[in-house]
């Protein structure tokens, strides 16, 4: 595991180092930061990355400098330093390995209280109800059972919400709530439990921005941009836009983070083209889904059986931004 979270960081920072590229599954080469490399031959590039046993390394063979990776962060990008080594930690090494073990300062957490009229949490359901079975058979996280909810009323939900949506009829639907980033509910989306309804309601607070599902979650980077809650839920710091499109806004919570936009994988779709290609233009990275990819989104690549580790590795190994964006997404839409 310890070499998939040197393989990320790596990828990470990769933007950041010229002439960049792996040459194979163990071994990644770039002009080295450290010295410059070569100021007379631009093509040179005489870092490397390689691997031994379960860690990598940096040595450049310009100015000999050579350093186990939390180091070489520490050198270049202190904030991916930082978590780096919390990445480590967390999973489950000591700090006598190849990083530092991280001071971590802990807040108490500030919640506000919110309620859900007529809800019941998931994970109190017993796994023959319709509700319970449909999210087992979505494969969603354990960990969200807590924060999802069932109702058999979803207008009483969607009205304690917007008191003036009164055009819903009564029906029971999966509610997954939505929250700002100071962990106020400022709104739902109703997932039908029945073929025959529409599929998703989605209802807002009165006075509350375009929302964005998982802002309360985020604690790192880079934050994996989604369409769907659902398909959020797989990835680390997901979160969703409830609807994608080129008019899309960001909210100021994020914006300076790194944000991959993860479309889903529909070459001929013109909408979900579009939106890559606006998404482009607004210089952000995006996902080019390769071709050995067959699933149309997040969780039907969960449920084909690829992992979340699996996942962000191929979703880290195809991000792109700027002319290269474009040129992978003109191979892409002809698929």
């Amino acid at each position: 595991m310890s070499t998939y979270i040197d393989k990320m960081f790596i990828n990470m920072i990769s933007s950041m180092l010229e002439k960049f590229a792996w040459k194979k599954e163990t071994l990644a080469n770039c002009r080295c930061p450290i010295c410059g490399d070569s100021q007379k031959h631009k093509n040179k590039a005489r870092g490397f990355f390689f691997q031994k046993g379960n860690d990598f390394f940096y040595k450049c063979h310009n100015c000999n400098f050579s350093s186990n990776l939390y180091n070489f962060l520490e050198q270049i990008s202190p904030t991916h330093c930082k978590e780096y080594a919390i990445q480590r930690w967390m999973n489950g090494e000591n700090g006598k390995s190849n990083y530092k073990k991280p001071k971590i300062k802990f807040e108490k957490p500030k919640f506000k209280k919110t309620e859900l009229v007529g809800c019941v949490s998931v994970s109190t359901l017993p796994d023959s109800h319709p509700c319970k079975k449909y999210v087992l058979s979505r494969k969603i996280p354990s960990a969200f059972m807590k924060t999802l909810y069932f109702t058999e009323d979803f207008a009483s939900v969607a009205q304690s919400i917007d008191p003036e949506k009164k055009d819903l009829t009564k029906e029971s639907r999966l509610v997954i709530p939505i929250y700002d980033e100071e962990n106020t509910l400022i709104g739902v989306q109703g997932r039908s439990l029945d073929s025959k309804s529409i599929r998703y309601v989605t209802i807002k607070k009165k006075g509350a921005e375009r929302l964005w599902y998982g802002l309360n979650k985020i604690s790192s980077e880079p934050v994996f941009v989604l369409e769907g809650p659902i398909d959020s839920m797989f990835l680390p710091n997901g979160v969703a836009t409830l609807g994608m499109d080129s008019t899309i806004t960001i909210p100021d919570f994020i914006k300076e983070k790194k944000l991959i936009f993860v479309i889903d994988n529909e070459p001929r779709n013109k909408n979900v083209v579009k939106t890559i290609e606006s998404l482009i233009e607004k210089k952000f990275n995006v996902v080019i889904w390769p071709s050995t990819i067959r699933e149309k989104d997040i969780n039907d690549m969960i449920l084909s059986g690829k992992t979340t580790e699996q996942l962000v590795e191929i979703i880290t190994n195809n991000t792109y931004t700027g002319l290269q964006a474009k040129l992978k997404l003109n191979d892409w839409k002809k698929v």
